[in-house]
């Protein structure tokens, strides 16, 4: 038989147990959010534009190869107008630090960025803006 008094604590006990649960499920999510974050995040940091030289009909650019998580390779963009970057002109792989860009008209400026990309596809910010102007 049940005296109050057990009555009480088993209720007690039963009333306590879904705030302890859902306690232990938030902590369940938090580690299944950050584990997610951390695996699907982007490349580390953006390689860094360190020159572009011109001749009358190309350029040539070297960066920094990235050190970020799951380096899958680079990505090489241009444009005619400072920031105003499409798709990118150029798809490489981890090992391929320089590009050059062919075919650009003499006389014309052209800015380029590189971004690093992971094997999921997910990609840095761009690089710092380098610009040129073709001879």
């Amino acid at each position: 038989m049940l005296t109050t008094e057990r009555a009480t604590t088993i209720k007690k006990f039963d009333m306590e147990r879904p705030r302890s649960m859902t306690s232990h499920y938030r902590w369940l999510l938090i580690c299944l959010f950050l584990l997610v974050t951390t695996a699907c995040a982007s490349p580390d940091s953006s390689p860094i534009s360190e020159t572009a030289t011109p001749t009358s009909e190309t350029a040539t650019l070297s960066w920094d190869a990235s050190v970020g998580p799951d380096l899958a390779g680079y990505k090489i963009y241009k444009a005619t107008a400072s920031g105003a970057f499409g798709a990118p002109i150029a798809i490489t792989t981890m090992d391929v630090t320089t590009y050059t860009a062919i075919g650009l008209e003499a006389g014309t400026t052209y800015f380029f960025v590189v971004t690093a990309y992971n094997s999921d596809g997910a990609e840095s910010s761009f690089s710092n803006e380098v610009s040129k102007t073709t001879l």
